[in-house]
């Protein structure tokens, strides 16, 4: 025994404290520190696999979600293809005459006419939308054209709110039952935040629509509808800037295009004799396309 004793007593000084002197028949490990270090190691092991774990759960469902947004996606684009077919609303500005109307009239399919308010060339045009069912009015804004606004009741930016209002109140009153108004020119108007979005609340509380002409591509009038929380309807392109037929045939060939790449478009031409040949010659262009008013969009 003595000499059992000597043995683990310098097996303790040649190891130091890594090893304590214990009784031979105890069933605790000599070594206590290597059980500890054994369990901090399992559980790291453990909390290693329950990130692994979370991981995949993370990484399963972020990929579930892509796939789910993935179908979304190509059954929106199938109904598109398969169900619906493309609309086209085509709109022809600057009505003030009823003979203007009757040109539209004359026309195979659906155009929507937009009508001035009452002005120098004729004070009594809200005549022209009775027994219409599908019209615009036609509401000058302030252009960079000193000619252009002398146009009869142009709302300015140095309006106040109360003369916009009002303005929209009028147009209500001569118009009764008009949902959609879009603006002629409107270069200067329509970049001003602050005017148009007083213009755009009127209308909306007179339960008017707008359609924006997009007489400037700085236009506000997208941004005021998203803050609405409403549907931003804005003119594509004009047809006829050249009053040339080929060029207008082109253009509105253009419009049809975009019409069947977006689903819809807006196209805008202006009662000019040309711009009617055009159109009953662009009749082939239409076939495969809905020709709607603009309340149809």
């Amino acid at each position: 025994m003595r000499i059992l004793y000597i043995l683990i007593l310098i097996t303790y000084i040649v190891f130091g404290n890594d090893y304590k002197v214990v009784d031979i028949f105890d069933d605790t490990p000599i070594n206590s520190n290597i059980k500890v270090k054994t369990k901090k190691v399992i559980k790291k092991k453990h909390k290693i696999k329950a990130i692994n774990k979370k991981k995949k759960k993370v990484f399963k469902k972020k990929s579930i979600k892509k796939e789910n947004k993935k179908e979304l996606l190509n059954s929106d684009k199938k109904v598109i293809h398969k169900n619906k077919r493309a609309k086209l609303a085509i709109i022809i500005d600057d009505i003030a005459h009823k003979y203007q109307l009757n040109m539209i009239k004359s026309l195979p399919f659906k155009v929507t006419p937009s009508i001035f308010p009452p002005n120098h060339m004729n004070m009594n045009t809200q005549n022209l939308a009775k027994g219409l069912k599908h019209f615009l009015v036609h509401l000058p804004l302030q252009s960079d054209s000193k000619a252009m606004n002398r146009m009869y009741k142009t709302l300015f930016v140095t309006n106040s709110d109360k003369k916009i209002i009002a303005r929209v109140k009028e147009i209500k009153r001569l118009f009764p039952n008009v949902k959609y108004i879009n603006n002629h020119t409107g270069s200067i108007f329509c970049q001003n935040y602050k005017k148009s979005k007083v213009l755009f609340k009127a209308l909306l509380d007179n339960k008017i629509n707008f359609i924006d002409s997009r007489t400037t591509q700085k236009s506000q009038f997208r941004k005021i509808a998203k803050e609405f929380g409403v549907r931003y309807l804005y003119n594509n392109h004009f047809i006829d800037n050249k009053v040339n037929i080929n060029y207008i045939l082109k253009e509105i060939k253009r419009g049809v295009s975009l019409a069947k790449k977006r689903g819809y478009a807006i196209i805008i031409g202006h009662p000019h004799m040309q711009t009617f040949k055009a159109l009953k010659m662009a009749k082939k262009y239409f076939k495969n396309i809905d020709l709607v008013y603009i309340d149809e969009l």
